[in-house]
């Protein structure tokens, strides 16, 4: 975590109080947690962690609209957004038997390689 720079508001929670880089801070967050629900093949928490997920990249995404990032944030936004990319990755090929069982139980036909 990031050393305490001064820029966020002590005792506030919402998202209107943290700064940007925060806020993908607690998405890389939400993806390490959906990740280890994955693991446990935990799939309604990985899906409550996800909504949780989407939720906070909505605000993100109209943070980063109107929030710039210094030269280092976005070094660190990079790092996050590819800790959170490889974090996906492993949740679908973990998923991916299940979801290949799931369609074989309701009767779809076996997928074709792209």
């Amino acid at each position: 975590m990031a050393p305490e720079d001064g820029h966020a508001l002590p005792g506030r929670d919402d998202l209107g109080s943290r700064r940007l880089i925060e806020r993908y801070q607690e998405v890389a967050q939400l993806s390490r947690d959906m990740l280890t629900a994955a693991h446990r093949e935990d799939w309604n928490e990985v899906a409550r962690l996800e909504a949780q997920c989407q939720g906070l990249i909505g605000a993100l995404k109209r943070a980063a609209m109107i929030e710039p990032l210094s030269t280092f944030e976005q070094q660190w936004r990079v790092q996050l957004l590819r800790a959170i990319l490889q974090n996906d990755a492993q949740i679908r090929s973990r998923a991916e038997p299940w979801l290949l069982e799931l369609e074989r139980l309701i009767g779809l036909p076996p997928r074709t390689a792209d």
